[in-house]
């Protein structure tokens, strides 16, 4: 099977080729701390867990909607005020299963063919991949120690252009 030129034209993610080197170097023997993909080296909390079985011995098994349990995102708006004093309605509030996936989504909902996106760099190394393959075009915004690998105003402007579509900040990424 042929896979499609959108797929093709995307790179294959350096974190798991790291993460699957690391994994086979632990199993050969060596002494390795993963860094790579992010995962914590510790169990799930007892009390999460109990959780998730006595939901699921209760029978709540099914299909949740698509932006996630009325309940949950009532909560999430609930403590986005009290928290951060943002103030949203559950209905503004979008649950998924990480922040790549949504991002994902968001790409896929605004982007059309060649549409670009400044992505300031140091940057998760999908973020460029999933643009591509919602069939955008990224633009990366190099950074340095002079501006302690953050993005300025100025280095970002210098990017923008008529088909610029999305400017991604992403945490801790920009300055003055």
């Amino acid at each position: 099977m042929n896979l499609s030129q959108r797929v093709q034209a995307i790179v294959p993610s350096p974190t798991l080729r790291i993460d699957a080197l690391a994994k086979r170097m632990a199993i050969d023997g060596l002494d390795v701390i993963n860094l790579s993909v992010g995962e914590p080296d510790i169990a799930t909390p007892p009390e999460a867990t109990e959780e998730a079985i006595h939901a699921i011995k209760s029978g709540f098994t099914k299909y949740t909607e698509v932006g996630g349990i009325p309940e949950l995102r009532q909560a999430v708006a609930q403590r986005a005020r009290a928290f951060l004093d943002l103030d949203y309605a559950p209905d503004q509030v979008v649950v998924s299963n990480g922040g790549k996936h949504s991002l994902y989504n968001i790409f896929c909902t605004l982007l059309n063919a060649g549409d670009e996106v400044i992505i300031p760099a140091p940057y998760w190394v999908s973020y460029p991949e999933q643009v591509k393959l919602a069939g955008g075009v990224p633009v990366i915004c190099f950074t340095d120690e002079t501006t302690s690998f953050r993005a300025t105003v100025p280095m970002l402007e210098r990017l923008l252009s008529p088909r610029t579509k999305l400017d991604f900040i992403h945490s801790s990424c920009i300055t003055k």
